[in-house]
């Protein structure tokens, strides 16, 4: 379950900087951030798959009930309905 967490810290920490570095390049580059050949709509758009993925706001709701409360994650490695 310690890993459940670390994993959590990771995700939200790791994510808000690919955003960020994202909006960055795309800030700093403009329109040809658009271009083909540069393909950063393609990182772009994986880095926000990821974060939709794994919800910053869920990750960071169970870093921080273990933080006040103690309490362990719930276990989230399942397909489907539990």
């Amino acid at each position: 379950m310690i890993a459940e967490l670390e994993i959590s810290q990771a995700l939200s920490v790791i994510s808000t900087l690919i955003l960020d570095a994202t909006t960055i390049a795309f800030d700093a580059l403009g329109a040809s951030a658009t271009l083909k050949d540069l393909a950063l709509d393609r990182f772009w758009r994986n880095a926000r798959t990821l974060t939709s993925h794994n919800p910053r706001v869920f990750k960071e709701r169970v870093i921080g009930d273990y933080a006040v409360n103690d309490t362990l994650p719930p276990y989230q490695w399942r397909i489907g309905v539990a």
